[in-house]
């Protein structure tokens, strides 16, 4: 669209003759010859830009200025001056005008001044785009205040201005990533467009494909004959979340990549590709670069997820932020639960924050949902909230026989030759075991073993 240009001058001349300079830099341009009129127009027509005379007849444009420029379409006023009111010009930028001509005025003057002031409206609105992305992710559902959360949400803001960006999300499980991938996705341009999660790690490699891409009737044995669109296409117009995706095979990364690169898929099955128009943001808890280095996952996909990464800090490092996420747990299950808390009591809050909490913010949801299902009337005290210390420093659960510490030992010492002998690879691993990847994933952190 052409930028609007609202000429206010009470001279008809000098109106026309500006008019005629703007439109001949392809602009579109309206007239008012008084003040009055020059609010009545901006107010009608929303003007990117408007070039004031200083003097009107029915007042000056010092006089109009503020109302301009408290105007909801924010115009870039600009004052039009004679020879001798360069003191008022300095006055009226100094009450909100972004710039100043004086008279007489030339096509030059004019063309680069436009390109100032355009260039700075541009700059003005992209500021406060921003701003307001920032503000609406930081009165959304991350809660938390702390410094490692704020660096959260300023990379959130970077990223939700930009449609396409693909986004790597890291951090350690329970810590909320999806929730980053969603206010990624509810900040977005793209927020209209549908949200679709995968966990690449529930699905068994033979399946994964299927339901990424889709497949055509009868594409392979067991298919449904009405075919299956998958979730590239079901997420067309929106963003695609992918947890967990250091677990892709080697086959289902390249074809990822070419998703990434060309924006095209082919459905498993099919003879043409589809075109994709999604915002791909991935995840995982694990070390991708130290997977590429050991030959696991493509160093080509990575650098492409890799755009822009966002790590969400483990609770052990925001315990500021314990205290507000307790609280905001606990208001969703008193509406959840049809009952009223009274809140905290100090020393729950105290025991809150003494916790390792291994299992991030999931764990304290479940902690503080217990709570709320077993406290009685009054505030939740320490002795409600299930633990009476904090968490043990070890992986695994305090054995509560001789027979129970043989049992988790047998299984973990196999647990470690298989993934040994699969040279960390986890599906061959739970493919040993007799396992699915789910299972294997559970003993994995229950013992504490990383590949």
């Amino acid at each position: 669209m052409s930028t609007r240009i609202l000429v206010a001058d009470d001279d008809r001349r000098v109106r026309e003759s500006l008019v005629v300079l703007c439109e001949t830099l392809g602009h579109r341009t309206f007239e008012a010859g008084s003040g009055r009129e020059t609010l009545e127009v901006a107010r009608r027509v929303h003007p990117d830009v408007v070039l004031l005379d200083i003097e009107m007849p029915d007042g000056t444009g010092l006089e109009i200025l503020p109302q301009l420029v408290a105007q909801d379409s924010s115009p870039q006023v600009v004052m039009v001056t004679g020879v001798g009111d360069i003191h008022v010009a300095v006055e009226a930028m100094k009450a909100g005008a972004v710039d100043f001509l004086e008279k007489p005025i030339n096509r030059d003057l004019i063309e680069n001044l436009f390109e100032r002031v355009l260039r700075k409206r541009a700059l003005t609105r992209e500021r406060d785009q921003l701003r307001n992305e920032v503000a609406r992710l930081r009165s959304g559902p991350i809660v938390g205040q702390s410094r490692a959360i704020e660096r959260v949400h300023d990379q959130l803001g970077k990223v939700a201005s930009t449609p396409r960006t693909t986004v790597l999300v890291t951090g350690e499980s329970g810590t909320g990533k999806e929730l980053v991938a969603r206010a990624i996705h509810e900040a977005s341009a793209r927020a209209q467009g549908p949200f679709v999660a995968l966990n690449c790690a529930a699905l068994a490699e033979n399946l994964l494909e299927a339901e990424l891409f889709g497949y055509v009737g009868g594409a392979f044995s067991g298919a449904s004959p009405k075919g299956h669109e998958g979730l590239f296409a079901a997420a067309e117009g929106g963003t695609l979340f992918l947890d967990e995706i250091g677990e892709l095979i080697p086959e289902l990364q390249a074809k990822l990549l070419r998703v990434l690169q060309e924006r095209v898929f082919r459905r498993v099955g099919a003879s043409e590709d589809s075109s994709s128009d999604v915002r791909i943001v991935a995840s995982t808890n694990r070390d991708l670069a130290a997977m590429v280095e050991t030959g696991r996952f493509r160093e080509d996909l990575f650098y492409r997820l890799n755009v822009l990464s966002i790590e969400v800090p483990p609770l052990r490092e925001r315990k500021e932020d314990i205290a507000a996420l307790s609280a905001h747990f606990l208001k969703g299950f008193a509406s959840e639960f049809g009952r009223e808390y009274a809140g905290f009591a100090p020393d729950a809050l105290a025991a809150l924050r003494s916790r390792e909490w291994r299992g991030n913010i999931r764990e304290l949801r479940n902690v503080v949902e217990r709570a709320a299902l077993l406290a009685p009337d009054g505030p939740i005290r320490a002795s409600q909230l299930g633990f009476d210390a904090p968490a043990p420093i070890s992986g695994s659960t305090a054995p509560q026989s001789s027979d129970d510490y043989r049992l988790k030992t047998m299984e973990e010492g196999l647990i470690r030759r298989a993934l040994k002998a699969a040279e960390g690879n986890r599906s061959e691993t739970a493919r040993m075991l007799g396992v699915n990847r789910t299972t294997l994933y559970n003993k994995l952190r229950t013992y504490g073993i990383e590949s």
